[in-house]
Parts: structure tokens; C-alpha cells; sequence
């Protein structure tokens, strides 16, 4: 066997291991953020904080997923990815730490926080993958990326209850902080050193601009339905936020290192935002109706009456279909092109809506419903990143994904927020329960924004390109 033969049956090997051991960090990091959704009463009973405080446990990591992992990405266009990975890490498993030893909402928000550095972990990982991988299996790696994401944060659902049975909210910080020191430790040995592959400087005022604006955006659509959508506090700081992103585009398109390059991959890295940005909408919406739907009594007009656990079990659908969709998102590609499969992503998600329409006490429709949502996730959030990976040079592949998923974030913000307001503005006469006519609302614009999506994705080439 030839020495060069022996060489490339190394690293692919290498390249395997790399990406078996990122996508189990991403599995576990979902699956203990959504472990924190069903325990979040007695998280506030443990740090004795108010209701309103308590929000920050997600508004915290929320916020700062979103302001840093643009910089993480660009962190890892300019340096060794191996070392920015572990920069990552590190931050992440002090906020884990910090969080299962808080005994003050204060320090519990610091954790969050820090813990919020944990979701730049994904674009690091598709740059590793874009770097030691031939393109095709990089695509692959993708989708295993996204799909242990989505199953994440379904199994995180179902797990919480059996183990808040038996252990304190703090051993949901406990286990996923020692998973992640073990895999922290495997990955020190089988992530290879990935050298820079790009140059330059960090555009600290990109950088200041963004996340000011994100900041301004991502807060006013947290509290919009304490303040109210026509609020002047509401009005005010979600205007200062979008004029600072506005700002934050002029500036970028103009210098010649930006933060995030919005010159390069043209109306195919654009209709990745917009398919990113209804991703991100339709699992926050299905998340927030289905529990809602699924505990509910027939009495209403609607609803099962059902126990957590049962809406655990719905939900289930929508991670499994995500993880086998995501998976198999390249070779479906291969097959028909990058169009018709981004183009087809969206068409379950609107499906998804759709079919709620009809799941009033009817636990099959819902179980469908999330199946569907969780194939659009997992092919329409697959392909996006795939494109990205494509249609930009090696050296932005960190940096425009970062951005994909802070697309997906304020999508998913502004989904669950705007899903929110109307249900809660329309609710069944002497209870606290929306009617059936304001979920229809809800369904409509989901339907809406998956359409739009769908129109975007008719644009894009039949193949991308690859650089």
C-alpha cells in the first residue's frame, strides 16, 4: 500500500472520528437546553427569583448565542479552529458549572450566559467538518450536525421528567457537564489542528454593530408581549435594533474584512436566511401550540387533556424526523439538486400547519404535524448550511453559518413571540385557555411564512456551485 494511499486512509478516519465526537457534543448540549423547558418552575423555586426574572435563563443564552457566535465564526476563519473550538468549550462548561452551583437568579443568569457561547459550537463544527472531509462528506457531517440538534432538543423533553422524579434540577446541569468534559477530553485527542484559512483582523465594529442591533431586536421581541406590540418601549428599541442591523449591512458590503462577508454566495446564501429565518419560525410555533393544544380539555373545544409526558411523546416525531431527514438531506441532493430539495423542505413545513388545523382532539394529527415540521427542519436547516458550505470561499464558511443560525434564532424568537401575543389575546370565556380560532391565526401565518419561503427557494439554481 502507497504511502499517500495510507496518508488519506488516515485522515478520513480521522475525519470520521472528528465529526462523531462533534456531533455528539451538539446532541448533548440540545438535549440539556431543552431539558431546562419542563423544569423551569422548580428552577425558579431553587434560585427564589420572580416569574419575570426566571425568563432569563433562556433570554440570557438567547442573547448571547446570538451576539457571539458570529464572532466565534469569524474567530475560526482566522485562526486554528482545534484552539477556538476548545476557547468555545471552555466558556460553555464554566457557564454549565456555574448554573448547577447558583443559588441567586443573578449567578444562574451569568451561567446561561456563558452557556450561550455553546451555540457557536455549530458553525465551528461545519468548519472542521468543511476542512477535513471531502465536500460531499462534509455535506453528510451537516446533516448529522443538524439532526443530533433536533433530536436534542426533543429527547431533552422527555427526559427531564423521569429524571426530576428521582434527582434535584441541578442533575440537569450535573450529567450534560460531565458529558461534556468526557467528550471535551476525546475530542482533545481525535479533532485534528485545523491551520487559519483566512486573513486579516476582526472587524470589532461589525461586531459592535450587530450585536447592539441584535441585542435591541432579540430583547423587544422578548418582552413584546409584557410591553405590547403597540408600546413606544417596543416600538422604540425594535427600531434602534433594525436600523443598527441596517447599519451593520451598509458597513459590511463596504469594507474590505468584514465581520460577516454579505458580498460573497449572492441569492443563494439569501435564500438560505430566508429558509433559516422559517425554520426557525415553524419549530418555535409547533413548540409552543402543541403543548398548549395537547394539554387542554375536550371541554374547551379542543384539546386531549394530557399529562407533560404525553406532549413529550408527540414531540417525539419531530426530532426523529428531523435526525433521519437532516441525515440524509446530501443524498438527496446528489439525487435532485440543491432547488428541488430546498424547495421541498418548505413544503412540509407548511403541510405541518395545515394539518394542525384539523388535530382539535385528534393526538395522530399532531403526532403527524410534528413529524412534518421536524422533516422540513431537518432538510430545509440541512440543505441552508450545505449551500453555505458551497457558495463561499473555505475561509468564510464558519462565519456565514454563524449568521445562518442567528437568522434561525430571531426567527424562532419572533415566532414564538408573535404566536404568543395571539393566543394569549383571544382566550375561551372564564379560563385561560386561547380559543381554537386564534390557534387558526397562528397556523395562517406560519402557512404564510412557510410560502414565502417556498417563493424564495423557486429562485435559487437547480445546482450550486461549489468553491
Amino acid at each position: 500500500m502507497s504511502t499517500s494511499t495510507i496518508t488519506t486512509a488516515r485522515g478520513q478516519r480521522t475525519g470520521s472520528l472528528a465529526a462523531a465526537v462533534l456531533s455528539a457534543m451538539v446532541l448533548v448540549y440540545s438535549v440539556l437546553e431543552s431539558m431546562l423547558v419542563p423544569a423551569l418552575p422548580l428552577i425558579q423555586q431553587g434560585v427564589g427569583a420572580s416569574t419575570a426574572s426566571i425568563t432569563w435563563v433562556f433570554t440570557g443564552l438567547l442573547l448571547s448565542g446570538a451576539i457571539c457566535t458570529p464572532l466565534i465564526g469569524r474567530l475560526a476563519d482566522l485562526h486554528n479552529k482545534k484552539m477556538v473550538f476548545f476557547g468555545v468549550w471552555g466558556v460553555a462548561v464554566a457557564g454549565v458549572l456555574i448554573a448547577a452551583v447558583a443559588t441567586s437568579i443573578g449567578v444562574l443568569a451569568i451561567g446561561q450566559v456563558l452557556q450561550g457561547a455553546g451555540l457557536g459550537l455549530v458553525p465551528l463544527a461545519i468548519g472542521i467538518l468543511r476542512d477535513t472531509r471531502p465536500a460531499e462528506k462534509a455535506k453528510g457531517g451537516n446533516g448529522v450536525l443538524v439532526g443530533m440538534s433536533a433530536l436534542g432538543s426533543v429527547a431533552g423533553l422527555l427526559l427531564a421528567g423521569p429524571l426530576l422524579t428521582v434527582l434535584s434540577y441541578h442533575w440537569l446541569y450535573w450529567l450534560p457537564l460531565a458529558a461534556l468534559v468526557l467528550l471535551g477530553i476525546v475530542a482533545a485527542v481525535v479533532l485534528p489542528s485545523t491551520p487559519a484559512t483566512g486573513e486579516g483582523k476582526i472587524d470589532w465594529a461589525g461586531a459592535v454593530l450587530l450585536s447592539a442591533g441584535l441585542f435591541g431586536v432579540l430583547i423587544a421581541l422578548t418582552e413584546a408581549p409584557t410591553w405590547g406590540w403597540s408600546s413606544a418601549k417596543f416600538l422604540t428599541l425594535a427600531g434602534a435594533g433594525v436600523v443598527l442591523v441596517a447599519v451593520f449591512a451598509v458597513v459590511e458590503r463596504r469594507i474590505e474584512r468584514p465581520l460577516v462577508d454579505l458580498r460573497v454566495g449572492g441569492k443563494a446564501v439569501l435564500v438560505t436566511c430566508v429558509v433559516a429565518f422559517t425554520a426557525g419560525w415553524a419549530t418555535y410555533a409547533v413548540f409552543l401550540a402543541l403543548p398548549t393544544i395537547v394539554a387542554a380539555p375536550p371541554a374547551a373545544g379542543y384539546g386531549l387533556g394530557a399529562t407533560p409526558t404525553t406532549t413529550g411523546l408527540l414531540l417525539l416525531p419531530l426530532g426523529l424526523a428531523g435526525a433521519v431527514s437532516a441525515a440524509l438531506t446530501g443524498r438527496l441532493e446528489r439525487l435532485l439538486g440543491s432547488k428541488v430539495v430546498m424547495v421541498l423542505s418548505c413544503v412540509p413545513l407548511v403541510a405541518s400547519s395545515a394539518i394542525l388545523f384539523l388535530a382539535r382532539n385528534d393526538g395522530g394529527m399532531l403526532a403527524l404535524a410534528s413529524g412534518l415540521a421536524g422533516l422540513g427542519v431537518g432538510v430545509g436547516l440541512t440543505q441552508a448550511m450545505n449551500i453555505v458550505s458551497s457558495s463561499v470561499p473555505a475561509e468564510r464558511v464558519a462565519s456565514a453559518s454563524g449568521f445562518l443560525l442567528v437568522v434561525r434564532s430571531v426567527g424562532g424568537t419572533l415566532g414564538a413571540q408573535v404566536s404568543g401575543s395571539v393566543l394569549a389575546s383571544d382566550l375561551v370565556p372564564g379560563t385561560p385557555l386561547p380559543t381554537w380560532s386564534s390557534f387558526g391565526t397562528i397556523f395562517v401565518i406560519s402557512i404564510v411564512v412557510g410560502f414565502g419561503a417556498i417563493a424564495a427557494s423557486v429562485a435559487l439554481p437547480r445546482r450550486v456551485a461549489s468553491l
